[in-house]
């Protein structure tokens, strides 16, 4: 958490200022091509198959089908960023092992145009989650009159009635965070899902005949530290230095490409995970329990305690539901559209231009009980699910595929390119 003399910047913004370097070098970049599915020849990687776009409702081609495409290479990078659909498929396929499930937060990010400038960061742990949630907010400057601000909650809570998003415009309320928005404008919206698990989620490896896995697909992300970019660019030039190497050897195969973990294993990125290796798992017991054995872990390097802390998926931990005052029941009933806003609301500020009629990209059950319904419908920041006269109802063109669905309930798949959010700033 020391970051004095550090930048504060917009993810997006970088990105596209990488994506315009590599072009520059004669990289050809595919935006607008989610890949679908792993192209394999026995068990090599080689390469992958895009998504169908121009389908109706019904996935009866239009006049502007376009018909999936075969990419293929000799060394296929996966750096899908969280939940990632082909770097998970490759894992079980070969039944890459980890010592711990992946588990994950999810968080809900705004940026506004304020009329009062930011001189700090800010972040804080707790409030308004119930104890037996973890997860805490932040507060940036992005400029003198454009601040970002976001709430994350990790998804093994136990409250099966908590609302992510309606915490978030709870917390917008209070004086540390509205004396910086009134006047203000809220500019945009997004949410994303954030791998916590750690050192012992981290499969134990990222490589294979003709695949590597990147950043946040691998899990590499450090909670208390609040990082991730970094271990994501530093993974990248690892798996840059192995692919040429093997390249240049004309040998792309698992023996070969294993070089990448091996450079990854003696990388700060494996060094910092182990020493917090433990911190993120403590607070499966609870907010202050966890709060000093992380304490504890803190103070002795991470050598408390001598054993790893055991967890279970995020799907399967118990939830509550029909509490008489859970955690997300008690937001500000009506978004007022100034400093508090409604999921639809924040689905538009994402830039979300996803057709109606497109084809539903979400796997759901048939027959889904109440209760999960109930819980979908919190679960989601971006209204995809409703449970309507005790049945769910899915809004999938609202999906701003932040990957929670995908991991606590209905599977998420690629759509057609050009869907989903057009973040800006974030």
């Amino acid at each position: 958490m020391r970051n004095k003399g550090n930048y504060v910047a917009s993810l997006c913004e970088i990105v596209r200022w990488l994506g315009q370097q590599a072009e520059a070098l004669g990289v050809n970049v595919f935006t607008g091509f989610p890949a679908a599915s792993l192209l394999v020849e026995g068990q090599r990687v080689v390469g992958v198959r895009t998504a169908a776009a121009g389908l109706d409702r019904d996935g009866r081609p239009l006049a502007n089908y376009v018909a999936p495409n075969d990419l293929v290479a000799k060394v296929t990078a996966l750096a899908e960023g969280t939940r990632g659909m082909l770097s998970q498929a490759w894992s079980e396929w070969q039944q890459v092992p980890a010592e711990n499930p992946q588990i994950f937060a999810l968080g809900v990010k705004e940026i506004w145009e304020t009329k009062r400038p930011l001189d700090r960061i800010v972040h804080t742990l707790g409030w308004p989650l119930p104890r037996d949630a973890f997860g805490g907010s932040f507060l940036y400057p992005l400029a003198p009159n454009l601040v970002a601000l976001g709430l994350v909650v990790g998804l093994d809570y136990r409250d099966g009635t908590l609302d992510i998003h309606s915490l978030f415009q709870r917390m917008k309320l209070h004086p540390l965070f509205c004396r910086y928005l009134d006047g203000g404008e809220m500019v945009e919206w997004g949410a994303k899902t954030i791998p916590e698990g750690g050192y012992y989620s981290v499969p134990a490896r990222r490589s294979g005949d003709g695949v590597l896995i990147l950043g946040d697909s691998a899990g590499f992300v450090d909670v208390p530290s609040l990082k991730g970019i970094h271990y994501a660019v530093q993974s990248g030039i690892l798996a840059a230095r192995a692919i040429f190497a093997a390249l240049r050897s004309e040998q792309a195969s698992a023996v070969q490409l294993a070089e990448y973990d091996r450079a990854v294993n003696a990388s700060f990125i494996m060094q910092d995970l182990y020493r917090t290796r433990n911190m993120r798992l403590a607070f499966k017991d609870g907010f202050y329990t966890g709060g000093l054995k992380a304490g504890l872990m803190t103070l002795t390097g991470g050598r408390f305690p001598s054993r790893k802390i055991a967890m279970q998926p995020d799907a399967a931990v118990p939830r509550r539901t029909g509490l008489a005052g859970g955690a997300g029941r008690d937001e500000p009933r009506v978004a007022d559209g100034t400093l508090t806003f409604s999921k639809v609301d924040g689905v538009f500020k994402s830039g979300n231009t996803t057709r109606d009629t497109t084809p539903t990209h979400l796997i759901v059950g048939p027959d889904v009980p109440p209760d999960a319904a109930t819980f979908y419908a919190h679960m989601c920041p971006a209204g995809v699910y409703e449970r309507v006269d005790g049945t769910l109802r899915v809004n999938a063109p609202n999906c701003v595929d932040c990957k929670a669905t995908d991991i606590l309930g209905p599977r998420w798949t690629p759509r057609e390119g050009g869907s989903g959010p057009k973040y800006k700033r974030m």
